[in-house]
């Protein structure tokens, strides 16, 4: 069964994403900030086979979406991990070109979002 890690500062956002997943029949455990992603990761790695997705909001308190995608793409156990990036603020171009040289797919939290990040989520996972 797959594994997707939730990273959102958004107890809300986490619910609907996390309810998302569960309808896909994915298994996903949650961090509230970067801090506890980067630690949830490092757990992963050791004890078991890695997520194989991970959902990062951006803005986040502690250690934000930035530095943990440049971390999980620098990081040769986690460099394969598909990230699909999720921001409510403005995005700049140069914000979405950064993600996408990262291999991350962008979806802004606005309109039908939830929609779009079901499609993304069932074709990253073959769900």
């Amino acid at each position: 069964m797959p594994r997707v890690l939730v990273v959102d500062d958004e107890p809300g956002m986490r619910h609907l994403i996390g309810q998302s997943l569960a309808d896909h029949g994915i298994d996903f455990e949650e961090a509230a900030n970067g801090e506890e992603a980067l630690r949830l990761l490092c757990q992963a790695s050791v004890s078991g086979p890695p997520y194989d997705a991970m959902v990062l909001d951006i803005v986040m308190p502690v250690i934000d979406g930035w530095e943990v995608l440049a971390a999980v793409k620098s990081n040769p156990l986690w460099r394969d991990l598909a990230v699909i990036v999720l921001t409510g603020h403005a995005t700049s171009q140069e914000d979405v070109a950064r993600i996408s040289e990262y291999n991350g797919v962008f979806v802004e939290k606005r309109g039908a979002f939830a929609r779009t990040l079901d499609v993304i989520i069932a074709r990253l996972l073959g769900g």
